[in-house]
């Protein structure tokens, strides 16, 4: 068993390399079924870890990305007697935040109250409500709307959000290629500023490629911010784990994108590195990510026992390395502008943050925490 995860039976292979592993991959049954950019999809009912054996690394898997264990594990969302104050939008959004998620939720139409107009979507980034023999939700339905809000609490009316739903509602699952997909797109709408909550493993602990292709063709004025996942562990995870060239220490990348993975910190200890935060050398920051309040479904719902108190008010609380990107994102909205680059900003955050004494085998080290 593979400890990466991936759609069964598809490969992902640069158009050129496309017609030398062509009759190689069909010699596997494996055939061209369409793709984007440089990368094609190829498909076929062989074990995908079975074929990239004898590739050499010239293929990889359309790699699957979660949620980690923020709905089915420890780490679910809260009913809270806290909410928030909705911020009308103002007459003019001067910048929107890219979130690459679940979608939108939406009641009679609309989204969530706290999200109102500053929250930009397609038909296609809306979510649909997947609910158990009780009525409740179940799986991934309310991240997207939560990590949009949660964003949001971040800055002024004249900042939103543009969405792009990709993430499975029920399963939690999103694909390399539709990822990428999503990033292509906020690249052509001018998003210079991107969220991506979640995280997986991958073969060969390899960046993903189409997701790293993606963001290879980012200005370098664009900061993406990558939550680092939720398992405790000191292990790279993708997209968060991505490195767009190598760099010499001290040195700045400024021909690519700035990808920033953020790891969750707990405030009410310190503060000091979240339980279940994963951690090490390649995390660039921590933010505040244990109880994080924002916007869920709408009042009453999810449906609790009437002895159960306090009940979901159309807020909840939530832990999650989701919600320190989610932080992290809007801080650094709340300094772009006129003049003020996405990297710009990131920087200025990170300057004024305070810091986060992390301990592992290499001993301790300092490492900016934004709350």
């Amino acid at each position: 068993m593979t400890r990466y995860r991936h759609r069964a039976g598809e490969l992902l292979v640069h158009a050129d390399d496309c017609a030398a592993l062509g009759p190689r991959l069909a010699a596997f049954g494996y055939h061209p079924a369409g793709g984007s950019g440089p990368l094609r999809r190829f498909t076929g009912t062989r074990p995908v870890p079975e074929v990239l054996a004898t590739l050499g690394g010239r293929a990889g898997p359309n790699h699957l990305f979660g949620l980690d264990r923020i709905i089915w594990g420890d780490l679910r969302p809260r009913p809270t007697n806290l909410d928030l104050t909705p911020v009308p939008a103002a007459g003019h959004l001067r910048l929107h935040v890219g979130v690459v998620d679940t979608g939108i939720v939406l009641r009679d139409g609309e989204p969530h109250e706290f999200l109102g107009k500053r929250v930009r979507y397609d038909p296609e980034d809306t979510v649909r409500v997947v609910r158990g023999e009780d009525g409740n939700p179940v799986g991934s339905a309310g991240h997207g709307t939560f990590v949009a809000g949660v964003v949001l609490k971040q800055v002024g009316p004249d900042v939103g959000v543009r969405m792009k739903g990709v993430i499975d509602e029920q399963s939690g699952d999103a694909e390399d290629l539709a990822v990428a997909n999503a990033i292509d797109d906020l690249r052509e709408e001018g998003v210079t500023l991107i969220n991506l909550s979640f995280s997986g493993e991958t073969f060969e602990d390899q960046p993903p490629k189409a997701i790293e292709a993606a963001l290879g063709r980012l200005s370098p004025d664009t900061v993406v911010v990558a939550s680092a996942g939720n398992r405790g562990l000191r292990q790279r995870v993708y997209p968060a784990g991505i490195k767009l060239a190598p760099t010499v220490a001290g040195q700045v990348d400024d021909k690519h994108a700035l990808v920033l993975p953020v790891g969750s910190a707990d405030a009410t200890r310190l503060p000091v590195v979240a339980d279940f935060s994963n951690f090490g050398p390649w995390i660039a920051a921590y933010a505040d990510g244990v109880d994080v309040v924002g916007p869920y479904f709408h009042r009453g719902y999810p449906v609790q026992p009437p002895d159960e108190l306090p009940k979901f008010n159309g807020y909840a609380v939530w832990s999650g390395t989701s919600f320190s990107a989610a932080i992290l994102s809007g801080k650094i909205a709340a300094l772009m502008g006129p003049g003020v680059t996405a990297r710009e900003a990131a920087g200025k955050v990170l300057e004024a943050a305070g810091s986060i004494t992390v301990f592992d085998v290499n001993g301790s080290s300092d490492v900016p925490y934004v709350s």
